[in-house]
């Protein structure tokens, strides 16, 4: 796919927003592989052996996968805090302190489709001058992609459990925006890494009941808006294969 197409299909998501600046720990860390390029006739010898388009590749990769490791971990304090807020709440207790509850989910989930909005705008910048990647790279960024999508499902379903109340009571039209900027991220990364929907989907068939069950009452809306991209990737036979 040419890099072009991805501004094209990014186009359709609504994802603008104020996204933070990602962690200083990823220009560090570029930092330090900066600083450990050898210089002179060493830099000359290397060089002379790669070419100078695979260095510039295997460097990007490396940085679209820290910031992805980077990312989790700021994800992940999110739904962590989300957690602790519905951790112990007590049965009775649920009715006096819900729309506290929904109020902290909301505001942590903002969050947490800013940092993702980050990370995709920033992979964006990454992909323009990069070929596919290696195997190796390609099943680490997958495994990466599953941990940031079902640690956001899970969480959300704990909530929806504490709370019986559905998704769009709980987090209203954000729940849109999360999902956008999600599949977002999926098909920007399917440019260098070939099939991560087709892998990404088909594991989420196995959890079909858990899909469901989070998106419960939005699922049309939901296929709609999933079955768009794909089919823009000619990927749309993946929806029946879900739902199957």
């Amino acid at each position: 796919m040419r890099f072009s197409n991805i501004l094209a299909i990014g186009s359709i998501f609504a994802t603008a927003l104020a996204a933070p600046a990602i962690n200083n720990e990823i220009e560090t860390s570029v930092s330090d592989v900066e600083s450990k390029v050898p210089v002179g006739s060493a830099l000359s010898t290397v060089e002379s052996k790669v070419p100078v388009g695979n260095i510039i590749d295997a460097r990007a990769e490396q940085v679209i996968i820290t910031k992805m490791q980077t990312t989790i971990v700021e994800v992940k304090k999110h739904t962590t805090a989300i957690n602790s807020t519905v951790s112990g709440v007590c049965g009775p207790c649920i009715a006096s302190k819900k729309e506290t509850i929904i109020k902290t989910v909301k505001s942590e989930v903002t969050v947490i489709v800013s940092l993702i909005s980050t990370l995709v705008s920033e992979v964006v910048e990454l992909l323009e001058n990069t070929v596919e990647i290696v195997e190796e790279e390609k099943q680490q960024i997958i495994s990466l992609v599953l941990e940031l999508v079902f640690e956001i499902i899970y969480t959300l379903q704990n909530v929806l459990k504490v709370l019986t109340i559905s998704i769009f009571e709980l987090l209203g039209p954000l729940v849109f925006l999360l999902l956008s900027v999600i599949v977002h991220l999926l098909t920007t990364l399917n440019v260098i890494v070939d099939g991560l929907l087709q892998t990404v989907f088909g594991l989420l068939g196995g959890v079909i009941n858990l899909l469901l069950e989070v998106l419960s009452g939005l699922l049309p809306t939901v296929l709609g808006i999933v079955g768009g991209v794909l089919d823009k990737l000619n990927l749309g036979g993946l929806i029946c294969g879900l739902l199957n």
